[in-house]
């Protein structure tokens, strides 16, 4: 092997290390570009995280809302008087007393049927009944549980 046989070889070899060197300096910033990326990701999949629980945690309120909206919703028609009862106690509403005749009258019902749901009304405290055993009639006023129930389902102006 020849003096020149020695430089090439080093040539060569230099030359493949100095290609080699820049080969992995390339993969090194590819590396690093790909490593800044994963970071970026990693922290964009943290955030997203983030915002999934509050949207999860809003989605539940929201539900629980909605849920005691429909309960609202159902509540007051469930526990509705019958209309005729209704419009008893919105007739007594003005704090006057009154006699059967003269809210059957201004309901255009019969005395009978006022007399009897007025009864039943005052089987739950929504009214309440002066009776006089001398021959008058009875005078109903209104109860607490009577205007209870108007200002509860929006009946009182």
């Amino acid at each position: 092997m020849g003096l020149l046989d020695g430089i090439e070889k080093l040539i060569t070899e230099h030359g493949s290390a100095a290609i080699l060197k820049e080969r992995i300096a390339l993969a090194n910033d590819k590396y690093a570009a790909l490593e800044k990326k994963l970071s970026d990701s990693e922290l964009r999949v943290k955030q997203l995280e983030m915002e999934k629980q509050v949207f999860e945690l809003d989605n539940f309120k929201l539900k629980e809302k909605v849920g005691n909206l429909e309960e609202q919703l159902v509540e007051p028609h469930e526990n509705r008087l019958e209309d005729i009862k209704e419009n008893l106690l919105i007739a007594l509403s003005p704090g006057q007393d009154a006699i059967a005749a003269q809210l059957a009258q201004s309901l255009d019902i019969g005395e009978q049927l006022a007399t009897f749901h007025l009864e039943e009304l005052a089987n739950t405290g929504f009214v309440s009944a002066a009776r006089f055993y001398t021959g008058r009639p009875t005078i109903w006023k209104l109860g607490q549980d009577g205007r209870g129930y108007l200002v509860s389902h929006g009946l009182l102006e």
